[in-house]
């Protein structure tokens, strides 16, 4: 191995500084059931597009384990930093979701989905075989997924409240933001460090990404939902993912790739 890259992937391999993964797993946040408040929306109930929203949220968040079961048949599973703190990354998400269900189900007619998630096993098998391939690098892959995504779905989450700002789901989004924003704090600082240190991995990342449907989880539903998804949250601030094209852009090697816009075209 010539030593140039040798000392790439030894440098890579070395986690990101400043996030004490002990500390994130021992502070997780669990259950939010004891502060939804639900009975606030007895008199003044969300309206049926905030609601839509919501279910869609609430499938994407529930897709975690799917996307989970990629991610751990690959070399990202070799780092158990990385590993234990998507556990407790899958772990907060749950209990998101189960808050955005307690919601949903707070209004009459407005079931969520609950129906189980099911990976095909040929596409496990073949993300199992193309990312051991690739090696090291699929960590860089993953925690630039996962930063990706965290940027998109906090800047969802923002918009369901300011178009539709019921006080109690406004503290409801608000608690569930500070727990995405501890999250993307790992996931950022992660792929930074590794995209920084690889060419490699830069390459592969933006394949990956560019080939990516948004937000992860997306696959769970029919197109139409996705297009509501955009066109509801987004429309009407078309500052937003342009902000969010420009984060990417910030990644070592991401540039241009323009992403939300071109997910939102779709």
């Amino acid at each position: 191995m010539p030593q140039a890259l040798e000392i790439a992937l030894d440098n890579m391999s070395i986690p990101a500084p400043d996030f004490n993964v002990r500390k994130y797993a021992d502070e997780a946040e669990a259950s939010y059931r004891d502060v939804l408040e639900l009975n606030a929306y007895d008199d003044q109930k969300l309206n049926p597009e905030t609601l839509r929203a919501l279910r869609y949220l609430h499938v994407v968040e529930r897709g975690t384990m799917t996307h989970l079961r990629s991610v751990l048949v690959t070399a990202t599973h070799k780092d158990s930093r990385v590993t234990a703190f998507l556990i407790t990354w899958a772990f907060e998400k749950y209990w998101i979701a189960d808050a955005l269900d307690q919601i949903i189900r707070a209004h009459d007619g407005a079931d969520a989905d609950r129906a189980p998630f099911k990976t095909p096993v040929e596409r496990t098998i073949r993300e199992s075989i193309v990312a051991n391939i690739v090696g090291l690098p699929m960590i860089a892959v993953h925690t630039s997924l996962g930063t990706v995504d965290e940027w998109l779905m906090q800047a969802a989450y923002r918009r369901v409240v300011e178009l539709d700002p019921h006080p109690q789901l406004a503290d409801t989004v608000a608690r569930i933001v500070a727990t995405k924003e501890r999250q993307l704090t790992f996931f950022e600082a992660q792929a930074r460090h590794r995209l920084a240190e690889s060419k490699r991995a830069q390459k592969v990342t933006r394949k990956r990404l560019a080939k990516t449907p948004w937000p992860i989880g997306a696959r769970a539903e029919p197109s139409a939902n996705t297009e509501f998804f955009f066109e509801y949250l987004f429309h009407s601030s078309p500052e937003t993912l342009p902000q969010i094209d420009a984060l990417i852009d910030s990644l070592a090697g991401q540039a241009n790739l323009n992403l939300m816009t071109r997910a939102a075209a779709k």
